[in-house]
């Protein structure tokens, strides 16, 4: 069985390799054509082009080695079946589950060494691809302020400009709106101010008078402050011509491990327990003063029931204000949770999906026998498609609150592992498949 079970990985060895390197190649050329329009006209020395496109490849990796092994299935199969090798270890007396053991095994070291690379190295290399992709749009060789025209040039930053004199610097009805920090935008307006380049280019100074900083908290709805100021002075960094490396702590969810993420999920739920005891302490405390003497006694002796009635009404607005406040602080709590759930179990759903189409690419493999590398890519496009579009879509879903984040990311392989144990079933038995395929006779 060693010298069998070595044989059959032997064979899945060299298809692997040549499909790992052709899809890779096929993401990059997909890859190319949508960052061109970003770097295009930025004079970019080769090594940086090189440095954003080896970044971007840890991503791909973690698309393309799936697939390969879906495809190494196919066609290491199809070549033992057409050559009626499985066949002879039928006639052995060998269980076909015997040959999948040790491929199984393989796919779960595969899977675990994925699960090591999407948690330990793919989020820093996310971070700094991103990081080195705004450096290059921050280069502004052709920056140009227009009035009237929203200025969306400068990472972090939208700009619009009612009147600007371009022999003085001055300029009229200024916004800005800052978006560096999603979860904290801020909002400037100012009446009039001045604008000038420092750092021989490289940065933007606006002096603005006579106006409103406007601050919001997208996780705390409440906490919102606005300043009203005199003279404001706003600095805008890299709006020059040059490269210049950035580096920030601020990461997005797929740029965190899995602990990270998963603090941030502890945070917010630890956010989210207090205000669901706030709302029970305030509705008791409401009712109880509402159907107390206290409340009853409050009101005057002269006052009417209608009277009466409208005051229990207001209390009872108030009160249905407070509680819609809390839960939809509650509710941005749990799409805290959720979206950083979901990042959780696609580092684990992903890898998982070596071991899922082992089980589902070596019946296919047997059915198709003869079909070669372009039936064993094609249908490797056509399952991958299906399971990619199951975990877009459950990403959709979730994130509308819909079904919960284990679901959205595991449900294609659920539904692609099911298909693979009924194809096995037919083939082991060898039952027909709808006509459309020979079992091993």
């Amino acid at each position: 069985m060693k010298i069998l079970a070595r044989y059959i990985i032997r064979e899945h060895i060299a298809p692997f390799f040549l499909a790992f390197f052709t899809i890779t190649f096929l993401l990059i050329i997909d890859f190319v054509p949508r960052i061109i329009d970003r770097v295009i006209d930025k004079d970019l020395e080769l090594l940086v082009v090189l440095e954003l496109l080896v970044l971007n490849l840890a991503w791909m990796l973690a698309l393309s080695i799936p697939m390969s092994v879906l495809v190494a299935t196919l066609m290491a199969f199809g070549r033992l079946s057409s050559d009626y090798e499985i066949v002879a270890v039928k006639a052995s007396g060998i269980h076909l589950l015997n040959i999948l053991i040790p491929l199984v095994l393989a796919a779960s070291v595969l899977s675990f060494g994925m699960i090591q690379f999407n948690d330990k190295i793919l989020p820093d290399l996310n971070k700094r691809a991103r990081t080195l992709l705004g450096d290059i749009q921050a280069m502004r060789p052709t920056l140009v302020f227009q009035s009237g025209i929203f200025i969306t040039d400068i990472p972090g930053y939208l700009v619009l400009i009612d009147k600007i004199d371009h022999t003085t610097s001055y300029v009229e009805g200024v916004r800005i709106a800052e978006t560096k920090d999603p979860a904290r935008p801020r909002l400037i307006t100012a009446r009039d101010g001045y604008l000038k380049m420092t750092d021989n280019g490289q940065n933007m100074q606006f002096t603005l008078y006579t106006g409103e900083l406007h601050t919001f908290d997208l996780n705390d709805p409440d906490n919102y402050r606005k300043l009203d100021f005199q003279q404001q002075v706003i600095n805008i960094s890299g709006t020059g011509s040059e490269l210049v490396r950035s580096d920030s702590e601020y990461r997005t969810d797929r740029e965190m491990g899995i602990s990270a993420m998963e603090d941030n999920v502890g945070r917010a739920d630890g956010m989210a327990v207090p205000l669901r005891g706030k709302i029970k302490t305030y509705l008791q405390d409401s009712f109880d003063r509402l159907y107390g003497e206290t409340y009853s006694n409050a009101l005057p002796d002269t006052a009417s029931d209608s009277t009466a009635v409208q005051i229990v009404k207001v209390e009872a607005l108030n009160m249905v204000r407070h509680v819609e406040r809390n839960k939809q602080q509650i509710e941005a709590q749990k799409r805290i949770m959720d979206k950083y759930n979901l990042e959780i179990h696609k580092k684990y759903s992903i890898p998982a999906a070596c071991i899922v189409f082992v089980m589902v690419g070596a019946p296919l493999g047997i059915m198709t026998r003869r079909g070669g590398m372009g039936v064993a890519i094609a249908i490797s496009i056509s399952l991958f498609i299906v399971y990619w579009a199951f975990l877009i879509g459950g990403e959709d879903v979730a994130d509308r609150g819909i079904v919960s984040p284990f679901w959205a990311m595991w449900t294609a392989n659920f539904l692609v592992g099911g298909l693979g144990l009924y194809l096995n079933y037919i083939v082991i038995t060898e039952k027909p498949l709808l006509g459309f395929f020979r079992g091993v006779r």
